[in-house]
């Protein structure tokens, strides 16, 4: 059974397209003043078991899925992934409850979205079957039309039968080529014994079956994959490797022949790793103020009509002398990743031409997506409107000449806290976690962005007051800035 969550859009500003598309306002810094969308339905929660967040979003038409981590669902029907859905473009969205899991197992979450030419959608999961062992899932959408419904995933094992998998995400070949169609999954595995890997596994035959994992990665601290198909139907795959002590690498593969075959494993960037060392130590691992536990995970998408490759990781900027504890960075590379140029500050500094963040403030999480005019759009989180370094607002950054130059401009309109993290309010969730990634995807019409956001303030058990409650929300804005 679904739930209708629907959010009016206030007819003021400067709109485009269908209405829905939203361009800067007269301050220059913020879009107009439509309204995101509210796209999980909170009255379905129970107890403090209300943490939405980690999401994903696909569109094909007027169709648009979004999936997200739902721990309001968890402990009544087993999955832990959630999803919502439109079927008019992203003005309202229906709560569809969670994917639901192999027989017999559990879905832990870490949603990822993709869709094909022909519009199926593929969602995939962390999972588990009904013996515990830790898998990879893939559920193919089964109707499209008046609902989105899904199959029951298919589950992909790891390389070691005791590893357990994570941070899975998804890419599907809509170029029209040889491979169109087919699937393709990375994730991290962490066996018993020995370093974590990046693997990789195939589709060809819509979702039905895939092949046997295989490795990837060289390093020992890997995590955060992110795969992507190129104008001619190139697959990259970029991740981070935190094998240094205080620094890392973002690492990327390419093969030109659907997966087949990898070529040789280049370093994007280097980094210097995120750490705010109050918020670290307490949460024994990398963390910003606030307990809010960060990664250097990669964003990485292609320009279709140049090929050039952009990649969007936030990191340390301190060596550079900029003070805060994670700024947003964009590397480009024009000859199908052989090799990159140096990283750009796309927050503070020379590149932005304006609205720059002036502060010492934290930005992070970004997502990285390329217009089909050559529009490079990072969307991240960001602190500049708190002195206190802590309440967050959504910005993106937009470049319109390959990166050189970048414009900022504020997503939400207005700040919102970080909820207890360290315990967690959500006894279902890790101390620390205020999720891993958000998501975005563009089309010839605009940009979606789908994020974790605490705006509301809710009534709980231990918090009579009122604690912020994290939902999903969605915007869509326009190609240019």
């Amino acid at each position: 059974m679904t739930r209708r969550v629907r959010t009016a859009i206030r007819r003021v500003g400067a709109f485009v397209l269908i209405g829905l598309l939203v361009t800067c306002g007269e301050d220059g810094g913020r879009f107009g003043a439509a309204d995101d969308i509210l796209v999980n339905d909170p009255s379905v929660d129970r107890g403090n078991n209300t943490t939405q967040s980690e999401t994903t979003v696909a569109r094909h038409g007027d169709v648009v899925v979004v999936g997200f981590n739902d721990s309001g669902e968890f402990t009544r029907r087993n999955s832990m992934t959630g999803y919502a859905y439109s079927l008019d473009g992203g003005a309202t969205f229906s709560d569809a409850g969670v994917l639901a899991p192999a027989k017999g197992g559990r879905n832990l979450g870490d949603a990822a979205l993709a869709v094909d030419r022909d519009g199926n959608f593929y969602f995939a999961t962390l999972a588990l079957d009904a013996r515990a062992r830790s898998y990879v899932g893939v559920a193919k959408s089964t109707e499209t039309k008046g609902a989105v419904t899904f199959s029951e995933p298919v589950l992909i094992p790891g390389l070691e039968p005791n590893g357990f998998q994570d941070k899975e995400l998804i890419a599907v070949d809509a170029t029209g080529g040889r491979y169109d169609g087919n699937v393709y999954l990375v994730w991290t595995e962490f066996p018993p014994r020995g370093p974590a890997r990046i693997l990789f596994s195939r589709s060809s035959d819509g979702g039905r079956t895939y092949s046997r994992a295989e490795r990837l990665s060289s390093g020992r601290e890997v995590q955060g994959a992110m795969p992507v198909v190129g104008r001619r139907g190139e697959l990259h795959v970029a991740w981070e490797d935190r094998s240094g002590m205080t620094g890392g690498r973002i690492r990327v593969r390419r093969s030109t022949d659907g997966g087949e075959t990898w070529g040789t494993e280049y370093a994007a960037a280097t980094f210097a790793r995120i750490a705010d060392r109050s918020a670290t130590s307490a949460c024994y691992r990398p963390a910003l103020k606030g307990f809010i536990r960060v990664n250097e995970f990669p964003s990485i998408d292609v320009d279709r009509r140049s090929g050039d490759i952009y990649i969007a990781f936030a990191a340390d900027p301190g060596r550079q002398g900029r003070g805060d504890a994670s700024d947003v960075f964009v590397v480009r590379s024009t000859d199908g990743g052989a090799s990159w140029s140096e990283p750009v500050n796309i927050v503070k500094g020379r590149a932005v031409k304006a609205n720059g963040d002036e502060t010492r403030n934290d930005n992070f999480m970004p997502v990285l997506d390329v217009g089909p005019g050559g529009q490079v759009s990072v969307f991240f989180y960001d602190r500049r409107h708190d002195s206190a370094n802590l309440k967050i607002d959504v910005y993106r950054a937009v470049s319109t000449d390959g990166g050189r130059s970048w414009v900022n401009q504020r997503v939400t309109a207005e700040s919102f806290d970080v909820p207890p993290l360290n315990p967690n309010f959500d006894p279902l969730v890790k101390s620390c976690y205020m999720g891993d990634y958000n998501d975005g995807t563009v089309d010839e019409e605009g940009f979606y962005l789908t994020w974790g956001d605490n705006r509301r303030i809710l009534k709980a058990p231990r918090f009579s007051r009122g604690r912020p409650d994290p939902d999903v929300r969605f915007r869509a804005v326009s190609l240019e800035p």
